[in-house]
């Protein structure tokens, strides 16, 4: 894709300017979590089985199936470090869009702020005792989190 192809700050510092290890990451991570991975992976394993139980001529990897216990090993050594740095990209995103939404709901906060202002006059204090009740709810939340 090309740089600023997606309108949101954390889509384009995810997609738009990813290096070519992270795009093959990318790639990698998201065939492994597919259920068509899945389902291709066990059909081969029962094939290779099958193969391997029943076939006398054809026996590379004989029980208790060496070979293969060797193949999911390997598979296992790429497939979790690749899955790691997937999930800190989308980790990284995640705080990138959190940092976006705080300072898109700041900028509405102060337009509310002044269209208020506007509709009741400088002079109006509601802002003034709505105050305490907002901080209390803000100081709940962060409790939460």
């Amino acid at each position: 894709m090309t740089p600023h192809h997606h309108r949101h700050p954390a889509n384009q510092y995810r997609h738009d300017h990813r290096t070519s290890g992270q795009r093959l990451a990318d790639s990698v991570t998201s065939v492994f979590g597919s259920w068509r991975f899945i389902i291709v992976q066990t059909a081969v394993v029962a094939v290779w089985i099958a193969i391997n139980v029943v076939a006398v001529l054809y026996r590379w990897d004989p029980y208790p199936f060496i070979l293969l216990n060797l193949l999911f090993s390997t598979q296992a050594a790429y497939a979790a470090p690749l899955i790691l740095l997937s999930q800190n990209r989308q980790a990284d995103t995640d705080r990138v869009k959190a940092e976006h939404d705080y300072q898109v709901n700041q900028l509405a906060l102060q337009y509310l702020i002044v269209w208020h202002r506007d509709a009741h006059g400088a002079d109006c204090d509601c802002v003034r005792r709505a105050e305490p009740i907002v901080e209390g709810m803000l100081t709940a939340l962060a409790r939460e989190l």
